[in-house]
């Protein structure tokens, strides 16, 4: 099982707690969401930390 920087196991469900506590509720935790429904919240995410952290900060709605 891939690690987060955090020590903590790369699950659809640890990236769903850091996300939230990074940039609260929205669309990235909508997706996030989507996927614990689809795949179950121990699903391995197997993505590079540093793309996957990218991809979430662009489906935030910044209001700008």
């Amino acid at each position: 099982m891939k690690k987060l920087s955090t020590g903590e196991d790369s699950t659809l469900k640890n990236w769903k707690k850091l996300t939230l506590s990074v940039f609260g509720y929205g669309p990235a935790v909508d997706f996030l969401d989507k996927k614990i429904i689809e795949q179950g919240e121990n699903e391995e995410v197997l993505a590079d930390e540093a793309q996957f952290i990218n991809a979430l900060w662009t489906m935030q709605d910044w209001g700008y």
